[in-house]
């Protein structure tokens, strides 16, 4: 590992990391949701818990956690929750399949969504499965457990909150809507975002997974729709802040049309902060690798461009950056989620250290 900077607040560069040497005792946590949460959770799978290894549920589960967002209320998770009034599982079984270690087979059959145009068209089976052992088990936690030792995931996922929880935006110009689904589609700098109920209480879990773990990591994902409302949730903030874990805040690689406008990284990062602002984060973690330019022009085409960074600002902020290629290949403009797991695990491996 090399470092350019001045000590605390110095820029990181760490080179690759070997699924050898990741302590076992090594517990990482991932906040978020979406799809950018999953992709990470997929990198941490494969390189802590390699094909062959063996798999001690009792003893590794707690090495890999993800604390989902329940905010959804679009697609299929929107209509789940308005007819049995469950909470959105669609952040959550994206997560669960990303951190499956059964046969491709039931994973396919989770991950599966009807076509055509009656009652059951554009729902995934896995949202069905979920729903239906919510009702089962009588609890959203359960549910998800039981569903993880279906898929036979390596590692949990947790709900950020038992309960029914929808994300209101209110805007610069004072306007307000309510719905994850309807934010980004009204096309206006987003002031700040709430969930109600605001006393929504944190998932027991979640909090003890926090408290015990050397790593936290925010995103990658929506800045206002998927990372802050899983940090409006009070008593996960107040574990971050009372947890000995260090938190690395992983930036997005393009901004959202219709959310992050605009934004740079210190915007990102000064958006959390107001939302949540007992929550540390002490590290940011920033691509290096240049995006083609063929796909700069595709997503440009959409209102997307990539998010800028300043690390002076960060540093003046206190927080260090971490540099390093962590981007994906192919035609989407996304993370490699190998890249990026070794990316945190070594920073994980060099807090365990000290």
């Amino acid at each position: 590992m090399s470092v350019v900077g001045d000590g605390a607040h110095a820029t990181v560069v760490c080179p690759g990391l070997e699924a050898a040497t990741v302590p076992s005792a090594l517990k990482v946590v991932a906040l978020g949701g979406g799809t950018g949460v999953p992709l990470l959770l997929r990198g941490l799978k494969d390189v802590v818990f390699p094909h062959a290894s063996p798999w001690r549920p009792a003893a590794d589960r707690d090495r890999i956690t993800a604390i989902v967002t329940t905010a959804d209320d679009g697609g299929s998770s929107g209509r789940l929750r308005r007819a049995y009034r469950v909470s959105a599982p669609g952040d959550i079984r994206n997560s669960l399949l990303a951190l499956s270690g059964a046969d491709r087979a039931l994973a396919s059959l989770f991950d599966f969504r009807f076509g055509g145009e009656n009652e059951i068209a554009g729902h995934s089976l896995g949202n069905l499965i979920l729903a239906a052992l919510t009702h089962l088990e009588g609890d959203l936690g359960r549910a998800v457990d039981r569903a993880g030792e279906i898929l036979g995931i390596r590692g949990r996922v947790l709900p950020s909150t038992p309960a029914e929880v929808t994300l209101t935006a209110e805007f610069v110009d004072g306007s307000c809507v309510d719905g994850e689904s309807r934010i980004a589609a009204v096309r206006r700098p987003i002031r700040r975002v709430r969930l109600r109920p605001e006393a929504a209480p944190a998932a027991p879990a979640a909090v003890r997974a926090i408290e015990a773990a050397d790593l936290v990591a925010i995103g990658p994902g929506s800045l206002y729709t998927s990372l802050i409302p899983v940090l409006l949730v009070r008593e996960l903030t107040e574990a971050l802040a009372r947890s000995r874990a260090r938190v690395v805040l992983i930036m997005n690689l393009m901004s959202e049309p219709g959310e992050t406008d605009g934004y740079g990284a210190v915007d990102c990062l000064t958006a959390i902060r107001r939302h949540a602002p007992d929550a540390p984060i002490h590290d940011v973690l920033l691509n290096t690798a240049p995006i083609p330019r063929d796909s700069l022009e595709r997503y440009a085409a959409d209102g997307a461009m990539p998010i800028r960074v300043d690390i002076e600002a960060l540093r003046a902020l206190g927080c260090r950056s971490i540099a390093r290629d962590v981007l994906g290949d192919g035609p989407k403009i996304r993370h490699d989620s190998r890249k990026l797991a070794r990316a945190v695990l070594e920073l994980a491996t060099e807090v365990n250290d000290e």
